[in-house]
């Protein structure tokens, strides 16, 4: 038996993702692996104000490779903090309609954090008073709440790719990097009995903390790190060189270089509101879009759009 599929492609400022999903049970979503293609496509953006050239042009390229497997796929696309700053962000959107007829909106930092929220504690013990942390590359989110009702939130402009400046940190770098993020956080105003991490810098983490040859999702699912496991991971990797980080088992080539910023972004997390230990989650935003049926705009049902 056939099953309708639906799709979501989750446009960040490092990287796009794209996951489709369908329901044999009315209500119960089954979800295909996540597939990523890195596009930089926040690249300098303080700096430009636009989105990066290559990295549209490595997005289009992303969105073209997908096209083929999703044809007849209802299709929504949710673009992050790069595009919803870009002064050019709503001209790549229209770019994106026009070659592909999906759906696709820049959502904003807070309902970014809900998504994630939604999609990371779906199966927690409604019991459970939960943050959740997605840190991205060019916004980092925070939320917390319980038994699925989200109770606080704020998004940052702290990310992994923009707060990396080539691929050598010194020691004076990551101690401003530290202190800088550490003056960020805002109060939380419920603490929570349980820290969820998502998004590729905390996957990367549970990746290199379980050294996996080949990345496995059902292995980092809910692997815990120790606050002092953390900070050695970013005293190793501080230690080597960009090519020796290339190398590490867990950390993807193509994350060596922003790696360092999106640890220390964690790191400060946890120092802030003296949390021991971070729980990872493969379930981020893109699972928050099903559960929350956010697809249910005419857009995104309205199949004979599709080209």
């Amino acid at each position: 038996m056939e099953y309708q599929k639906y799709a979501v492609i989750d446009i960040g400022s490092n990287s796009l993702r794209l996951m489709t999903g369908w329901q044999e049970v009315p209500g119960t979503w089954i979800f295909s692996p996540k597939e990523l293609a890195t596009t930089r496509l926040g690249k300098d953006i303080d700096e430009t104000h636009h989105l990066s050239p290559a990295g549209m042009e490595a997005s289009f390229a992303a969105m073209e490779r997908w096209k083929g497997q999703l044809t007849g796929i209802p299709v929504c696309a949710v673009a992050t903090s790069a595009v919803r700053e870009a002064v050019d962000g709503q001209a790549f959107l229209a770019e994106v309609r026009a070659r592909f007829g999906w759906h696709c909106r820049a959502i904003s930092g807070l309902e970014e954090a809900s998504l994630s929220f939604t999609g990371a504690t779906a199966s927690l013990n409604p019991d459970v008073t939960a943050a959740v942390i997605d840190i991205g590359g060019g916004s980092s989110e925070v939320a917390a709440g319980r038994g699925g009702d989200l109770c606080w939130s704020h998004s940052y402009p702290m990310g992994a790719v923009r707060f990396t400046r080539g691929e050598v940190m010194s020691h004076q770098d990551v101690a401003h990097l530290e202190r800088h993020c550490y003056q960020e956080w805002l109060p939380m105003k419920i603490r929570p009995d349980l820290l969820i991490g998502v998004g590729g810098t905390l996957t990367t983490l549970a990746a290199m903390d379980l050294q996996l040859a080949v990345y496995d999702a059902e292995k980092v699912e809910g692997h815990c790190i120790s606050y002092e496991a953390l900070c050695g991971h970013i005293e190793r990797l501080q230690a080597m060189t960009p090519e020796e980080r290339r190398h590490v088992p867990g950390l993807q080539p193509k994350r060596s270089d922003i790696i360092i910023a999106g640890l220390l972004i964690a790191k400060s997390f946890l120092q802030r509101y003296q949390i021991p230990a971070i729980t990872v989650s493969e379930r981020d935003l893109m699972e928050g879009v099903f559960f929350r049926h956010s697809f249910h705009d005419a857009a995104w049902n309205s199949r004979d759009r599709q080209p």
